[in-house]
């Protein structure tokens, strides 16, 4: 089990195409979410996309700049807001995918967004691996990981998985530790 300070140092020390598996609780996901993006973002001053199949794009955009992340290098791909029925904002930043059962489609457009982008290091975040749960059932969601997992690889990203702990089923994290560098438990401290 990690804090979330000793999770920014870790992030900071690891090589530049590394998988990581992070589970949170559910308390300290938007905390760590930030944390982990300022390093990313911030320090490390990368450019990366954002998967979003936990809250519309425009509820996460705003939730990351108001705790300090530079969005502007960051593309986001957002596979909630037309499922809620929510209006997409035009922005160049981002890529409305009309539902998260479409693992196909977010296949494409990660590889897509991807070769927009500066050759070099980049970063791609996934939050929240446990949602997808709620729209596949845990085979399809692990073969969708293997292949998340096996395409950063290929473009030598740093990797990032989100999963909830609670949403998170034992079977599920044992299948997505194969797959990963690292698999890292945050404990919720205000430090």
């Amino acid at each position: 089990m990690k804090t979330i300070k000793e999770l920014s140092d870790y992030l900071q020390q690891m090589p530049h195409d590394f998988v990581v598996l992070i589970i949170v609780s559910a308390e300290g996901y938007a905390r760590a979410n930030a944390e982990i993006l300022k390093v990313l973002a911030n320090e490390d001053n990368l450019p990366g996309l954002y998967i979003t199949v936990n809250k519309p794009y425009i509820t996460m955009k705003r939730s990351l700049e108001e705790n300090g992340v530079r969005t502007e290098r960051i593309f986001f791909i957002d596979c909630i807001t037309k499922t809620a029925g929510g209006m997409p904002e035009d922005d160049k930043n981002v890529l409305y995918l009309d539902s998260p059962q479409n693992l196909t489609g977010l296949g494409m457009a990660m590889g897509e967004a991807l070769s927009n982008m500066p050759a070099g290091d980049k970063f791609l975040f996934m939050d929240s691996l446990s949602t997808l749960l709620l729209y596949h059932n845990i085979g399809t969601v692990a073969k969708f990981s293997h292949f998340l997992t096996s395409k950063m690889r290929v473009w030598g990203l740093r990797g990032i998985l989100m999963s909830v702990e609670k949403e998170t089923d034992p079977e599920f994290a044992d299948q997505l530790s194969q797959f990963c560098d690292a698999v890292l438990k945050i404990e919720d401290k205000n430090e």
